[in-house]
């Protein structure tokens, strides 16, 4: 059974993630 408070962090884990994958991405493509 997993609890509320678990999803929400791992659905905030998942966003963060997403989001520093997709400024790495950004600052490659800029940087060359």
């Amino acid at each position: 059974m997993i609890n509320h408070r678990s999803m929400k962090y791992w659905s905030w884990l998942g966003a963060f993630t997403v989001s520093v994958l997709f400024w790495a991405q950004l600052i490659a493509t800029v940087v060359n």
